[in-house]
């Protein structure tokens, strides 16, 4: 069977219903991976308490967070590569289905266990629906314009969960514990079950056979599940983790040898000769992983170095996820009057600046002159990158390749992120620890010097952008 006969297109009446109900799908997608996201940073905030009620333990605390970013990024391809062969709507509801059964069970757990392996079910729900959402709106909204700016709201969702999750978890963790933060999810989900049927298109798969690549699916898992893993152990043994790192590495090469010989890869490797996508994920795998790791630290930093309370680290990220909100649409108005390139080296050049405004705090550093300025540049910055960024990497890609080249898309940021919180801590740590006594202090000199290295980065990321990534002001016109 052919890649192109995947899936079959709707009707008549098909097609028609889901013009109606674009509003509608686009609100439900956006709110789906806004939950997604928000899921990241909301159970961050609780994570204290969560340590004394279930007797969690330092490690157990860890694997809290490791293990829903295990089931996460590990399964990304192959949820993306379901959506294409099965259907987008059905694995987007199997993945919500999964994601609050899961959210409810873990917020009955009484003991470690059960909550750890639910985080890793809310991870494995959430990689068969980030794919599934992006290619839903990449395949349901044809034209271009309409499309782009579907993609800026999506984008804002997305790029605003870390900010709007701080501040919802402290919210529900002061007033109503850290279990809240787990049932919040249960209505959203069911919510959006019955919403799926009524808002979005049926994709129909033929009735021939299908094929899949077993070998891509085990070695791919594998392969990300020992990065990922070993990227997150950096901190407690950097022996371990290197070794975990280094086998990480190892399967995936032999995955992608793999899928050059395959005759119906996972991923298929060609879709790299499109320079527009390539270079898009390159540029996903950095900015990425550097704004993630800034807010990661910079919300440490309000709560160790200048001991705030969890309620209020989350309202002082509140101009963040504000500012992202606003310039996602404002940046996909903006691609279809100039240039999408122009958009993205804009917002990669305001992330960079913002950065550097952070990299400049200290432990007296106020609120307003000292966190404020950083903060909206880097929420304007990351919302038009990450809005045109996700435009160039699904351009030109042919539909029935959407839901990989989303799931190809959600991988380089999730690893990206693992990458840089194991790099940016712990050189945060390092200097901190060579001041001598963990003061608010020296504290502070260590995220300075992460935030720096941050601003390295994401300048070199901008430079990237302006350079390599295609000019042409439509993304499908990019590729050829």
């Amino acid at each position: 069977m052919s890649e192109a006969g995947a899936l079959d297109r709707e009707s008549t009446g098909g097609q028609s219903t889901a013009n109606r109900n674009r509003p509608g799908a686009l609100v439900l997608l956006c709110g789906v991976q806004l939950m997604l996201l928000l899921d990241f940073s909301i159970v961050n905030v609780a994570l204290p308490s969560m340590e004394s009620s279930v007797g969690l333990g330092e490690h157990g605390t860890q694997w809290v967070v490791s293990a829903y970013a295990l089931g996460f990024g590990s399964l990304l391809l192959l949820g993306g590569r379901l959506s294409d062969l099965i259907g987008r709507r059905l694995m987007l509801v199997v993945g919500v289905t999964a994601f609050g059964a899961a959210s409810l069970v873990a917020g009955l757990a009484t003991v470690p266990g059960l909550l750890i392996a639910m985080r890793a079910v809310q991870g494995v729900g959430a990689s068969l629906i980030a794919p599934a959402a992006l290619s839903l709106i990449t395949t349901g909204f044809t034209d271009e314009t309409q499309r782009n700016r579907a993609l800026g709201w999506f984008s804002a969702a997305t790029a605003s969960g870390f900010a709007i999750g701080v501040l919802l978890g402290g919210i529900l963790t002061q007033l109503a514990g850290w279990r809240a933060v787990f049932f919040v999810n249960v209505p959203l989900t069911a919510l959006a079950v019955l919403a799926s049927f009524r808002v979005l298109p049926a994709t129909r798969s033929t009735t021939g056979p299908r094929t899949y690549d077993l070998p891509g699916v085990l070695l791919s898992a594998a392969g990300f599940v020992a990065l990922i893993y070993g990227l997150s152990q950096v901190q407690d043994n950097g022996t371990r983790a290197a070794v975990t790192i280094a086998a990480g590495v190892v399967l995936l090469v032999v995955f992608v040898v793999v899928e050059s010989r395959a005759a119906a890869p996972l991923v298929p490797l060609g879709i790299f000769r499109n320079r527009t996508l390539s270079v898009a994920n390159v540029a996903s795998f950095l900015i990425p992983g550097v704004m993630g790791t800034t807010a990661l630290q910079l919300s440490l930093f309000l709560q160790q170095v200048q001991g705030r309370s969890a309620l209020g680290t989350g309202f002082a990220f509140l101009p963040l996820g504000l500012s992202v909100a606003v310039a996602g649409p404002a940046a996909a108005i903006a691609a279809g009057k100039f240039r999408p390139k122009i958009v993205c080296v804009t917002g990669g050049a305001l992330v960079t600046v913002g950065v550097f405004l952070l990299s400049r705090i200290t432990a007296d550093s106020g609120y307003a002159a000292g966190v404020l300025p950083g903060t909206i540049l880097m929420g304007f910055g990351f919302a038009a990158f990450f809005a045109t960024a996700t435009m160039a990497a699904t351009a030109g890609v042919p539909e029935q390749l959407q839901g990989i080249a989303g799931g190809l898309l959600n991988t380089f940021q999730q690893v990206g992120t693992a990458a840089f919180v194991a790099i940016l801590v712990s050189l945060a740590t390092q200097r901190t620890q060579s001041l001598g006594a963990p003061t608010p202090a020296h504290q502070a000199a260590g995220f300075q010097t992460a935030f720096t290295v941050g601003t390295v980065v994401a300048l070199v990321t901008t430079a990237l952008i302006a350079v390599a990534l295609p000019g042409q002001k439509s993304g499908a016109e990019a590729i050829n």
